[in-house]
């Protein structure tokens, strides 16, 4: 599919920076396949959504992230339920996750060079609403509560910008000494509850930041969340949890509990508040509806992933 007008949004601050000659070089990269390429860069948080409709309204086939997931999820918000423009990540973050889950060359000017022979795919998205004020985010990746948002809110961003993932380590470092959030998925139906835990993923990416994989099974392309319940409460606990996520054995672990689902409630365990991350941005706190939407973003993946 060839595509003929199309906005690059990148943001100024993700990962280490970026230059002005190796943004041009990536514009370049897409004008090779495009016919009119032009780079957006954010002012601030938010401003990636607003971007990305403009560009859909002024009829952009593409809308390319040099940037991290936050920003992407950040354009996904304006893309939501429209089948164009296209969504290409171009990574340019500290985790990268979505470039690393449909396998995309972690090298942004390699992955521009490769959109002729990308997939066009539409994608559904989760949707956390809160149940504090009703406001909701659409998500593409995952949704955590619990110790991962936590650690997320407390990274410090100048950290973050010099030392890449080791910053969230550092972050996490804090709950060894520390209460652990809590969390859990509420009551169904029939009544079975869930245990109390310090996380729970739900998730349509197998992998997690840092290559973790925390949700294996789990698949963009599926019509359902596999969700993760860590029960764990101290700090042993979880590093046999990342132990088994860096091996990869998540599905085999004692104590954790892997399920397929498309609509779960999460509440607090607990009289403290949990916070809520989606796509590695914290953004409201338990109670929160997590459901898989109808609404879907376009999203260019190679070909080896849509037969994962």
């Amino acid at each position: 599919m060839g595509y003929l007008r199309a906005v690059c949004i990148y943001n100024p601050a993700a990962g280490r920076g970026t230059s002005p000659s190796r943004l041009e070089t990536v514009r370049q990269a897409l004008s090779e396949s495009v016919g009119d390429v032009h780079l957006a860069p954010t002012d601030l948080p938010g401003h990636a959504t607003e971007l990305a409709r403009q560009a859909a309204r002024e009829g952009c086939d593409l809308v390319a992230v040099y940037s991290g997931d936050g920003t992407v999820n950040e354009v996904v918000q304006a893309l939501a339920g429209r089948a164009s423009p296209a969504l290409l990540v171009l990574p340019g973050g500290t985790a990268n996750v979505l470039a690393n889950e449909v396998g995309l060359p972690t090298d942004p000017l390699t992955a521009a060079r490769l959109l002729p022979q990308l997939a066009a795919k539409p994608v559904r998205l989760g949707r956390a609403v809160f149940g504090g004020d009703g406001s909701s985010r659409y998500f593409l990746l995952m949704c955590g509560a619990g110790l991962d948002a936590a650690i997320v809110d407390r990274v410090s961003k100048p950290l973050k910008r010099s030392i890449g993932q080791a910053a969230y380590w550092l972050a996490g470092a804090q709950f060894s000494v520390q209460r652990f959030p809590r969390a859990r998925i509420s009551a169904t139906t029939n009544g079975t509850g869930s245990p109390s835990c310090g996380l729970v993923v739900v998730s349509k990416s197998r992998l997690y930041g840092g290559g973790l994989v925390l949700t294996p099974g789990a698949n963009l392309l599926a019509n359902h969340f596999v969700t993760a319940q860590y029960p764990g409460a101290n700090r042993l606990a979880y590093g046999s949890y990342l132990t088994a996520a860096r091996c990869r054995l998540m599905s085999k672990w004692p104590g954790v509990r892997l399920e397929s689902r498309e609509d779960l409630v999460l509440e607090p365990a607990a009289a403290d508040p949990v916070q809520v991350q989606v796509d590695g941005e914290v953004v409201g706190e338990l109670p929160a509806r997590i459901t898989l939407s109808d609404a879907t973003c376009t999203v260019l993946m190679p070909k080896s992933y849509m037969s994962a």
